[in-house]
């Protein structure tokens, strides 16, 4: 597994080392992850704005569950890709 060294406040450090019985290095990587997740999310959706033909300046409204139906779909499809379930579709 790899290291990283990250950096903290005096006073953060020194509270952290009053509460020995947390694996710190757990709760760094699940919020690693979390963030990473929250992150990738946000780029699927731009992509997904960035292909369609709704206009930035277009306010309506749209339901979170549509979005995150789109974002599992470009993700299934992903990682169908990836793992040859199917083939890229081409213009030919």
């Amino acid at each position: 597994m790899a290291e990283i060294v990250v950096e903290v406040p005096d006073e953060l450090k020194n509270r952290i080392s009053h509460v020995d019985w947390v694996n710190w290095s757990s709760v760094a990587r699940k919020a690693f992850s979390d963030k990473l997740k929250f992150i990738e999310e946000v780029e699927l959706i731009e992509d997904a704005a960035e292909i369609s033909e709704i206009s930035p300046d277009d306010n309506r409204e749209v339901k979170e569950s549509l979005i995150k139906d789109v974002v599992n779909s470009i993700d299934k499809t992903s990682e169908d890709l990836k793992s040859g379930k199917v083939k890229p579709m081409t213009s030919d």
